[in-house]
């Protein structure tokens, strides 16, 4: 068991390698897992962001981003590629760095993803991208998680509507790498015993977190 400290009081994460084993089990989560899997294998090869996130981008819809296509189409256009890239850098290298960067660094993140948000799309679609690119460090931004960790926007009653805004990518990158850092050797654990898919401790805190916030409503569990 772990447990979060949220703006609800203390979360307990219970039950987590039967949560993770169940969430394996849907075919766009268990795809999405492998794809970010085979693109942080990419990464390591040093196939370039911007050729990685024309693979990236429709894969994200494997756990229903609501950005349409046209959306992607002005996201692979040269400018918002470079944006892409400079984002995904300043981003690599997961929770631990990310707690240790500056308030230049920290702003031009909140930049880039603006600029991006501004193409189209939103924070939540922008953030589902990010997690196959940066799984080290970016969780999914729904409205769940954003309630959960942050409280930043009401509790959703639907997945369909995201509300989550530009402004709340720092504060839950802040809330989500500390929570990741605090509870590091449980994760790996967890991680290390789930067999459906390649996790590491930041993604098993991910999908657990969407699990309790939101996950749990496709399931018979209270």
């Amino acid at each position: 068991m772990m447990v979060l400290d949220t703006p609800h009081g203390p979360w307990h994460l219970v039950d987590c390698a039967d949560k993770l084993d169940w969430r394996a089990r849907l075919p766009g989560a268990s795809v999405f897992d492998r794809c970010a899997h085979t693109l942080r294998i990419a990464r390591a090869k040093r196939v370039p962001i911007e050729d990685l996130l024309a693979l990236a981008l429709p894969a994200s819809w494997t756990v229903n981003s609501r950005a349409a296509s046209p959306v992607f189409q002005r996201w692979l256009q040269p400018a918002a590629r470079e944006a892409w890239t400079a984002l995904v850098g300043a981003l690599a290298g997961g929770v631990g760095p990310w707690l240790g960067f500056d308030a230049a660094h920290r702003d031009r993140v909140s930049f880039l993803a603006g600029a991006l948000v501004a193409a189209g799309g939103d924070l939540c679609s922008l953030s589902k991208v990010l997690a196959l690119l940066v799984p080290e460090g970016v969780p999914l931004m729904d409205d769940g998680a954003l309630w959960m960790l942050l409280d930043a926007v009401p509790r959703p009653a639907t997945a369909d509507a995201p509300t989550g805004g530009v402004g709340q990518l720092l504060p839950m990158l802040d809330a989500f790498a500390t929570a990741s850092l605090t509870h590091e050797d449980a994760l790996i654990a967890v991680a290390r015993a789930h067999t459906a898919a390649v996790l590491d401790a930041p993604q098993v805190l991910d999908r657990l977190m969407w699990f309790d916030s939101w996950g749990w409503r496709h399931t018979a569990a209270p």
